[in-house]
């Protein structure tokens, strides 16, 4: 008969699963017998549940045998007749309660945190010769860390998650060498900093997803990416201020991100990471009102008519909205001063993308604002066009 820990897959969620049933099923005491959080017990166990719910099995029945190969259980169906005759199949699916959904999403940054080393308070480059009337400002266009594509395929260029970083931080050593020398610096990102939302490989509406590894080891990747992004940025600015939104696709996992950003950066003053709050933020630079939301949320006119309500609104000159989500760039003036402005990519087609002939230049951007209200120079890099050629003929 199955067994729970035989849906483990891993030895580690093995290991904790059996220590988990051992201890008559209490995470705080299996906790104390791995040495870990009874918080990580939990999210591991609940992984388990869920590769045991998929195929079939749970405390309640085993129902593994009608479960064809290479097919998952995605919910519970009940036959229905009233009396009047009238038959139906009733499918559900549980809901995952906002309470819980934060409960494994905190399990899972410890997670992540335990493998993360808090950055030190550093040195500042020498202050000689940097501006503190300008502030350049990288922006990272739904980088998508984790999507799977292929030239054959997309008649694109080959992508997945070592690409996605490879070519991000070949962007960013572009346009900080590009940058004029500053005190402060900022670097955007305006969602979909990774491509899924959970392990389900789905967007956070649940629309299924091309990835090419787990959600745990792509995590870890899109981390790092940030992490040497910021020192980089850190070797010619004595501050950077790091802006984390959420998108469509990691709506869930962006938090994270940004929580582990936080927890690495929280004894180093030189660096300040703004976590998500809702599904927009704003900041200021001197006379400049800087909002940043992914884009999907809201139209522009309505966004526009946001900033006036804020409190800082009377103290700028100027007002911007930075945006991703379409990959591609648009600026739009309104006539209350307010510019949205949408940024592109890096990331080639998807799949889907390229079944819809979409396809826009991979590009990443930069702009340095004035203190005094405005922008005085744009930067942007481009990756060349796609060479892709099919090995015969159309």
């Amino acid at each position: 008969m199955s067994k729970l820990e035989d849906y483990a897959k891993t030895e580690r969620q093995r290991e904790v699963t059996k220590i988990w049933e051992s201890c008559d099923r209490n995470s705080r005491k299996a906790a104390q017998a791995l040495g870990i959080t009874h918080a990580t017990v939990r999210n591991i166990v609940t992984t388990v549940k869920g590769a045991a719910a998929a195929a079939g099995f749970s405390d309640a029945w085993d129902a593994t045998e009608h479960v064809p190969e290479g097919e998952y259980v995605t919910g519970r169906s009940i036959y229905l007749e009233d009396d009047s005759g009238n038959k139906a199949w009733l499918k559900t699916r549980r809901k995952l309660e906002t309470a819980e959904k934060e409960q494994a999403l905190k399990a899972f940054v410890e997670q992540l945190n335990s493998q993360v080393v808090q950055a030190k308070k550093t040195h500042k480059p020498s202050a000689k010769g940097k501006s503190k009337d300008l502030l350049p400002t990288i922006i990272i266009g739904d980088a998508h860390i984790g999507m799977r594509a292929e030239a054959s395929e997309t008649r694109d260029r080959d992508f997945n998650s070592q690409v996605a970083s490879a070519e991000l931080l070949g962007a960013i050593d572009y346009l900080v060498d590009a940058a004029p020398a500053c005190e402060e610096a900022m670097l955007i990102n305006v969602g979909d900093f990774m491509h899924a939302n959970s392990h389900k490989n789905t967007t956070a509406n649940l629309t299924p997803l091309d990835v090419d590894q787990r959600i745990e080891s792509v995590m870890r990747i899109a981390a790092d990416t940030m992490i040497h992004a910021i020192t980089r940025i850190l070797e010619k600015h004595s501050k950077v201020s790091v802006v984390m939104a959420r998108g469509n696709h990691d709506s869930d996992t962006a938090i994270a991100i940004a929580m582990v950003l936080g927890y690495r950066y929280a004894k180093e003053p030189r660096v300040t990471i703004l976590e998500p709050q809702g599904f927009h933020t704003y900041t200021t630079f001197g006379k400049n009102l800087i909002a940043v939301t992914h884009g999907d949320k809201a139209p522009s006119r309505r966004l526009a008519d946001v900033l006036p309500r804020l409190s800082v609104w009377s103290k700028t000159s100027h007002r911007y909205w930075i945006l991703g989500h379409f990959h591609s760039k648009l600026a739009e003036q309104f006539d209350n001063s307010v510019v949205i402005e949408r940024f592109g990519t890096l990331a080639p087609s998807d799949s889907w993308h390229a079944s819809k002939f979409y396809k826009s230049p991979s590009i990443m951007n930069q702009i340095v604002y004035r203190r005094s209200g405005g922008i005085a120079i744009r930067h942007e890099y481009e990756i060349p066009g796609n060479d892709y050629e099919p090995d015969h003929e159309i």
